[in-house]
């Protein structure tokens, strides 16, 4: 089994693709999707969205100090 760090990217993903199999799976006996389980994906999602800025802001910040160094 391929083991990931918890609160990594690659954990987001993984339980992205689950929730994406998931839904496909209930699409195919179910007509709707309750809204619970519509905002549980959203707020993920959002959560997600947010750490990967947090990542980009650190990195942009990163450059831009190697930039002022060189």
């Amino acid at each position: 089994m391929y083991e990931v760090e918890k609160g990594s990217i690659e954990e987001a993903i993984m339980i992205l693709q689950n929730l994406g199999l998931k839904m496909n799976e209930y699409e195919k006996t179910n007509s709707m999707i309750p809204v619970d389980k519509y905002k549980e994906l959203l707020e993920f999602t959002i959560a997600v969205a947010r750490k990967t800025n947090d990542i980009t802001v650190t990195i942009d910040e990163l450059m831009n100090d190697i930039e002022a160094r060189m």
